[in-house]
């Protein structure tokens, strides 16, 4: 293999590609990244056997071939060269990198000892969602998730693939988001419902890898999903057992809905966290339909209290709730007020945007 190309592609690539890297001992070579310079294009590849990452990118092919090497060595290397002109070269199973300035060589392994990327072989029925839709479905449903080795089946997010749209769905059980993307903004090819979760770490690094403009096939099987653009794919096991039914912890009435300006909500919370202790304890108080006080105390710091107007259409009321999960729930939509569906103390807290339907966030409040 004999490539020329420049450090900025090169970089982008193994930035895509590096958090699929294994880390275990016994198998070295999930350690590695697996470059091929073939058919006019140039691919780096790694995995570490749960989740496997591709990302294709533009270089010059003087030779084809392939090589396996140590990715935090050249991840490195390729960092901290100063020259935009990177060349590469194999010679005896090593890669030799050569700039106007510096000149490297690396062991390398044999390519036949780099696991095979699996893929889907039955293509015909698939998702298509453009780029920026998809991430931005994940980032406000991932934050909702926590591995747990306890319940396995809600280590990831849920998609729940009908004919009017997509529902991705992230719970830990004190939390619970759904973000729902209509029939008009996803092509859907399958011919049935399909209930299907991903790994937490699978959807968070799609998330990060995805660019807003592409669009994004997702491709199915039985034990594994397929995200694939034209620039890179994500192969990722799925996690194996049912999600649980949330549908019925979604609040059907609410008792008092409050309407806040979002962005003084984010900065109460934040600012009264100072006193919350190591609880992360804070109390909302509804006052007269047109005051929130948010306050939060601790025994060995003191208190503090944050008011801001809000409209409210229910009965004074006092709640409990984590404030770091609250914040995440507020920072959720984008729009410039936010709704708190408020149940009181026992009962689960709703979380939307007056003009974003396709989106909510559940939190149970801390019992006093």
């Amino acid at each position: 293999m004999k490539v020329i190309i420049l450090k900025s592609n090169l970089k982008s690539g193994l930035d895509v590609v590096g958090r699929g890297v294994g880390t275990t001992t016994n198998l070295p070579v999930l350690g590695t990244v697996l470059l091929e310079a073939r058919n006019n294009q140039i691919k780096l590849s790694t995995t570490n056997l749960e989740l496997a990452t591709t990302k294709i990118v533009f270089g010059k092919i003087i030779e084809e071939g392939e090589i396996a090497v140590s990715f935090s060595t050249l991840s490195g290397i390729v960092n901290n060269i100063s020259s935009e002109r990177v060349n590469l070269e194999v010679k005896n199973i090593n890669l030799i990198i050569k700039t106007d300035n510096y000149d490297a060589r690396i062991q390398g392994l044999d390519t036949k000892d780099f696991p095979i990327i699996p893929t889907i072989k039955d293509k015909k029925e698939y998702l298509e969602i453009q780029g920026e839709l998809l991430k931005s479905a994940l980032q406000k449903t991932t934050m909702a998730v926590e591995v747990s080795d306890l319940r396995p089946e809600i280590g990831g997010l849920l998609f729940a693939v009908e004919p009017t749209g997509i529902k991705i769905v992230g719970t830990d059980s004190f939390r619970l988001a759904e973000a729902t993307l209509s029939g008009k903004q996803i092509k859907n090819t399958f011919s049935k419902g399909l209930m299907i979760t991903i790994p937490l770490r699978a959807a968070q690094e799609l998330s990060r890898i995805i660019e807003d403009k592409e669009s994004v096939q997702i491709y199915t099987d039985e034990t594994q999903i397929l995200f694939q653009t034209e620039s890179f794919s994500m192969v990722s096991r799925l996690v194996e057992g049912k999600f649980p039914d949330y549908k019925a912890i979604i609040p059907k009435s609410i008792e008092n809905s409050v309407v806040v300006d979002r962005e003084e909500l984010i900065n109460g919370l934040k600012l009264t966290s100072s006193f919350s202790g190591r609880n992360s304890e804070v109390t909302l108080r509804i006052k007269d339909k047109k005051t929130l006080e948010i306050f939060s105390s601790d025994s060995s710091i003191g208190e503090n209290k944050f008011l801001l107007p809000v409209k409210a259409d229910g009965q004074d009321m006092e709640i409990i709730f984590n404030w770091q999960f609250l914040l995440s729930g507020v920072r959720g939509g984008q729009s410039k007020n936010v709704i708190l569906g408020l149940n009181g103390e026992e009962h689960p807290a709703i979380i939307k945007s007056p003009e974003e339907a396709g989106y909510f966030y559940i939190l149970m409040p801390i019992k006093p």
